[in-house]
């Protein structure tokens, strides 16, 4: 795996592809991993999707990458859309969020995007019970992650702000398949892991929105990478065909 530094115009992004990946003429799937992710997330992105596609991977800024000029969803997709004309022109995209990256996959807009597959993209901040204390942890006792945890989450050491994303899905938006977890976000309870993030009515707004696919992952909560691989790699593979079609 190779890590190439695209330029744009609020800063650099890191990419991780295969050799070659990112010189060839194959239709390409870029991966934009969550908050605080782990290196090796979606990593292996490459092996699912050849030989039709090529694959890379980036963190968010910040996520042990360096941090943008500015610092929001709606900055990185811009961000995110530069690197995109730039460093894939003339090549099919299909873009592929996890949590925070969905949200930033869903404000992406280029030309070259055919299609967005978003997983668990937390679409009201002020539901996000299971992490809401962490988040304030990482506020008070992490300054570099300070502007993250406030500006995108709305969290603060003592106070929770209104943060919605329903906005990403205005204008001219390639087809989208929104991937959620089966447990339920609600009631608030003791859970040994993070249930899904998109509650009840946010799912039947996604369900009702034109060009949105909505797909429930069977036994998953939050991390459908981690407790669905097989049902993301079926929503993956559909969607490339979808996007070639």
């Amino acid at each position: 795996m190779q890590m190439t530094v695209a330029q744009t115009g609020l800063g650099p992004i890191p990419l991780w592809a295969p050799d070659g990946a990112l010189a060839s003429e194959r239709p390409i799937v870029l991966v934009i991993t969550g908050a605080w992710a782990q290196p090796n997330d979606m990593i292996m992105t490459s092996k699912v999707v050849a030989p039709a596609w090529d694959a890379a991977v980036m963190r968010l800024p910040g996520n042990g990458t360096p941090e943008l000029a500015e610092t929001s969803v709606p900055a990185w997709s811009r961000a995110v859309g530069e690197l995109v004309d730039i460093t894939f022109v003339g090549r099919p995209v299909v873009l592929v969020g996890l949590s925070i990256g969905a949200l930033v996959a869903l404000g992406v807009r280029s030309p070259l995007v055919r299609r967005i597959i978003a997983l668990e993209p937390p679409l009201v901040m002020r539901k996000l019970w299971p992490m809401l204390d962490a988040l304030r942890e990482k506020w008070r006792d992490e300054p570099a992650s300070r502007r993250f945890v406030e500006t995108v989450f709305g969290v603060t050491g003592t106070a929770v702000e209104t943060r919605v994303y329903f906005d990403l899905f205005d204008g001219d938006l390639p087809p989208v398949d929104v991937v959620v977890g089966a447990e339920p976000l609600y009631p608030e309870r003791a859970t040994g892991r993070y249930p899904s993030f998109v509650d009840e009515p946010e799912r039947a707004w996604l369900a009702a929105r034109p060009g949105v696919s909505l797909t429930v992952a069977p036994g998953a909560g939050h991390n459908i990478h981690v407790l669905a691989p097989s049902v993301l790699r079926d929503v993956l593979l559909s969607g490339l065909a979808k996007a070639l079609a």
